[in-house]
């Protein structure tokens, strides 16, 4: 079956910085060491249907299941935008780079899969820099590579961290260093491991690369805290998360600097490089507990998929916390904007909250689209970009162009 390899709705939205929460429910406070402290005492509810929260639509959308191999993506890792509106799409099954015009057309493919000068072997991220430059992080050969927007490799450097993940998060700054989370703990790994549940810690840092001088740092970022429960399931053993279990996010602010949340409460604070407290945002937001029946409801489709799974499912839901968390994730797009992503009930639209970096509310907005749990936003110039499965999992680019916030 053949589908349009392209679907343009025209919008007429243009981003414009509300005027933010009402100086009334706002606080503001300077501790005796100069950190700043932002209080939001109101903050619209991800279920609010008034005219508080924007709602960002799809004005461009990409891709086929049958037709145009051009418009045909198998794994999307990685999306950017220039300032002139050309799309670049990362297809980690295609091994290439390809890039579109504003109004969805195909332009080119500049990066292909290879091993010569240009060409990757297996890249999970893209970043595109001053509309010149266009880096992505090739795992298969553990460099970051540069190429023009032609496809013309002219830089190259190799990973500051020896790691990767689903999606690139490195993060290059305004200073032309790029950064790089690593994370490191002193718990020995013992086989067979003891069942039940296990706790650990580990020290979080983040490792720079001047790509200039190619001097190395690290700056430490905290000491983070886990727990896991193991179970000896069929000979083997299951390592499971906690359902509803804090997480404690850190990212690096391109304008220098850290973000720095823990999930279970609506409490941001961002530090300099030097670990010094510069500001702090808070919001009073209701608590969420976890009930006895969403306890239930994990043992119950535990024992669905294993009806010897049981007791471990029981202990496991004994082991959740009182509430559940507030927060899901934060970045900074490209105009120094904080994006606050909060969790949403019923797998609902993804909501965001938006603070100036010096803690105002900018307004809030949700996604008019499902762009599923986990995906990756890029913000460029205006516009939203992301991608979105239909119901056989092909993934689709869409745009989305940042709507008015009231």
């Amino acid at each position: 079956m053949f589908r349009s390899s392209l679907t343009l709705i025209a919008v007429a939205t243009a981003w414009s910085c509300g005027a933010g929460s009402p100086a009334s429910d706002v606080v503001r406070e300077t501790l005796p060491n100069g950190a700043v402290v932002v209080r939001h005492l109101s903050l619209p509810a991800t279920d609010d249907s008034g005219t508080e929260v924007a709602v960002a639509e799809v004005d461009l959308k990409l891709g086929v299941m049958d037709g145009d191999p051009n418009f045909i993506f198998g794994d999307i890792r990685g999306i950017e935008a220039a300032s002139d509106g050309t799309i670049y799409v990362l297809d980690y099954q295609a091994v290439e780079v390809r890039a579109y015009l504003p109004d969805g057309q195909y332009l080119e493919t500049i990066v292909r899969s290879g091993e010569g000068p240009g060409e990757i072997r297996e890249a999970n991220g893209i970043f595109l820099e001053a509309d010149s430059l266009l880096w992505i992080n090739d795992h298969g050969k553990m460099a970051i590579i540069g190429v023009t927007p032609q496809g013309e490799e002219i830089a190259r450097f190799p990973f500051p961290v020896r790691r990767y993940g689903y999606i690139w998060d490195g993060v290059f700054d305004h200073q032309g260093r790029f950064w790089m989370g690593t994370s490191h703990s002193d718990e020995e790994r013992t086989f067979p491991p003891e069942t039940g549940l296990v706790t650990g810690t580990s020290r979080g840092y983040y490792k720079s690369y001047d790509i200039a001088t190619e001097a190395t740092d690290s700056v430490y970022t905290g000491e983070d805290t886990y727990r896991s429960f193991i179970a000896e399931t069929g000979g083997g053993y299951s390592y499971r998360g906690i359902p509803f279990e804090a997480s404690t996010p850190t990212i690096v602010d391109p304008s220098g600097g850290f973000w720095k949340a823990n999930t279970a409460e609506y409490r941001i604070t961002r530090t300099a490089e030097n670990g010094d407290t510069l500001l702090v945002i808070e919001a009073a937001l209701p608590v969420r507990p976890v009930t006895a029946e969403d306890r239930a409801a994990y043992v119950d489709a535990a024992v669905e998929r294993d009806p010897d799974d049981r007791r471990a499912a029981e202990e496991v839901a004994a082991l959740m916390p009182e509430v559940k968390p507030i927060l899901s994730g934060l970045f900074v797009d490209d105009e120094g904007r904080l994006w606050v992503r909060r969790v949403v009930e019923n797998d609902g639209p993804a909501f965001y909250d938006l603070f100036s970096g010096d803690g105002d509310h900018l307004g809030s907005l949700r996604l008019g689209f499902d762009a599923g749990q986990y995906a990756t936003l890029w913000v460029r110039h205006g516009n939203i970009y992301t991608w979105v499965e239909d119901e056989l999992d092909v993934p689709y680019v869409v745009r989305a162009p940042i709507p008015r916030i009231p």
